[in-house]
């Protein structure tokens, strides 16, 4: 007998097998299936509930807005709070916001607020004109408690003005906040603008030059042959009278053979009563002066009175005491008249060549004294004076040359040398920033000023000349000033960020129109 059941008017009959889809479900199935769907429901319940509880904040017209922060110099850091990248350390700033541009910025400024009450209050006193946005500089008040509209809220900052004018923030930068550690992590430092006396002296870079009211050409007064060379060799020291050549020429065979002929007839004439004639006297003077014009000196011409012959051959002498600068001439040339065969310079005095930049040629004048180092001598100075002002300004390099002179006996003192100058240069008391404070792009001069609680804003300067380690301040700040003399690149670069990301080309400054 089989297990197997049929079903009968609802009973089941052993031995025959069940009819097709009329098996019964297994146990437990019925309550898998409840539990299943209290599942279902209890996730539409949660959704529901996170719906619920997120609605009224996206509705809300003036509800916190959820910003993305982002570091300006890594674009792969990013967070949803404020804070500080962790590679370079510097100022996450709001990549994008669920809210409006002006909640985030409305948010800005009342945090701006908080922070820099005091330190506003303190600069509205000192400040003279109108209140403006460093953001818009269109938007400007009179109010100190009033606030940009296009910022959201931003409260306006007081403008200094120096001289009637107003203080100009350069093309493509805005004033930035700085927290005390990411300004420890710079290494920032800064320094107050004070009125001082410039540094007494001023260092230019000189290089040693021949004087050129010390140089002397030698050239063939009359054509010819070069029959010998005596000095051979550029760099060789010569005294003044020292033949250097030897000349083989027809003019001075000649001009010689007329000379002797003149002096003997002045010779025979001095027997005779007519020794005061005045025509001999005339054609002797003559044939002498040809001589001297062909370049022969005194000692070959009394030579030549003595010898009663002339010279196949005549030398030609060095007019001065020096060096050979410079050698044209070999054995059997020929040569022309007029053509130059050394060049010699005396270097017992030189002359140094400093290049002044254009703000400091005011503090230099002849006669003033001068200090010169050179590596070729550590620890020695050679003194000398200011002996002239060059009256041009080099196009190029905007450069004033100045020309100084020193005592060289020694031969210490070679051209080509380059050295460092000082100039004994005076001033008067005029107000002063340290030199590191000033960035200098070449078209623009700017400082960073610090006006407290980490606000740092760029400022466009006018410079005028230099001393030490200060440079003398024209316009654009005034005594007791506060300006970053250290970490002024990084600085720069986090002001052009922040500018970039806040829409300001170059011609969107404060104070400062550019074409």
């Amino acid at each position: 007998m089989t297990n197997e059941t049929k079903l009968r008017g609802g009973s089941a009959v052993e031995g025959e097998p069940l009819p097709e889809g009329d098996e019964a479900p297994p146990a437990g199935a019925r309550t898998m299936s409840i539990v299943r769907w209290a599942l279902v429901a209890l996730m539409g319940l949660l959704a529901l509930a996170a719906w619920v509880h997120y609605a009224p904040e996206r509705g809300e017209p003036h509800g916190k807005a959820v910003a993305l922060y982002r570091c300006p110099m890594h674009p792969a850091v990013v967070q949803e709070r404020p804070g500080s990248c962790s590679i370079c350390g510097m100022d996450l700033v709001a990549a994008n916001a669920a809210g409006t541009g002006g909640e985030v910025e409305h948010a800005k400024g009342e945090v701006w607020e908080a922070e820099h009450r005091h330190a506003a209050a303190a600069s509205t006193a000192k400040a003279i004109g109108k209140y403006w946005c460093p953001m818009h500089p269109e938007v400007t008040s009179d109010d100190p408690d009033a606030r940009c509209e296009k910022c959201g809220g931003m409260k306006l900052l007081p403008r200094e003005v120096k001289g009637g004018e107003a203080a100009a923030v350069p093309p493509g930068l805005v004033p930035i906040d700085l927290a005390p550690d990411r300004r420890a992590l710079m290494g920032m430092r800064t320094s107050k603008v004070v009125r001082k006396k410039l540094s007494g002296s001023l260092r230019v870079v000189g290089f040693v030059s021949a004087d050129e009211q010390k140089v002397a050409v030698v050239t063939a007064r009359a054509g010819g042959w070069i029959d010998r060379v005596l000095v051979a060799q550029s760099g060789e020291r010569v005294k003044k009278g020292d033949v250097l050549v030897m000349l083989d020429s027809p003019e001075l065979v000649t001009a010689q053979q007329t000379y002797l002929n003149n002096y003997r007839w002045k010779q025979n004439l001095a027997a005779t009563p007519n020794a005061t004639n005045p025509v001999a006297q005339a054609i002797d003077k003559d044939s002498l002066r040809r001589l001297r014009v062909y370049g022969m000196a005194q000692t070959d011409i009394e030579a030549l009175e003595k010898r009663g012959e002339p010279a196949d051959t005549v030398p030609i002498r060095s007019p001065i005491s020096g060096w050979v600068a410079r050698r044209s001439v070999i054995p059997g040339q020929f040569v022309a008249q007029g053509t130059e065969l050394y060049q010699l310079a005396d270097l017992s005095t030189v002359w140094v060549i400093g290049e002044l930049v254009e703000q400091d040629a005011g503090r230099v004048a002849v006669g003033q004294r001068v200090r010169l180092e050179l590596a070729a001598y550590p620890g020695k100075r050679f003194e000398g004076r200011v002996d002239f002002v060059y009256p041009a300004v080099n196009p190029e390099t905007r450069t004033l040359a100045a020309r100084m002179a020193f005592r060289n006996p020694d031969l210490e003192l070679r051209p080509g040398m380059y050295g460092d100058v000082q100039i004994e240069a005076g001033g008067a008391e005029t107000l002063a920033a340290p030199s590191e404070a000033v960035v200098d792009t070449g078209d623009l001069q700017y400082v960073f000023v610090a006006k407290g609680r980490g606000r740092f804003e760029p400022r466009v300067v006018k410079v005028g000349a230099r001393g030490g380690d200060h440079v003398e301040i024209l316009s654009g700040l005034s005594a007791g000033d506060e300006v970053v003399t250290t970490a002024n690149f990084f600085i720069d670069a986090e002001s052009r960020l922040r500018a970039a990301l806040d829409g300001h080309g170059a011609g969107e400054t404060g104070g400062v129109t550019t074409r």
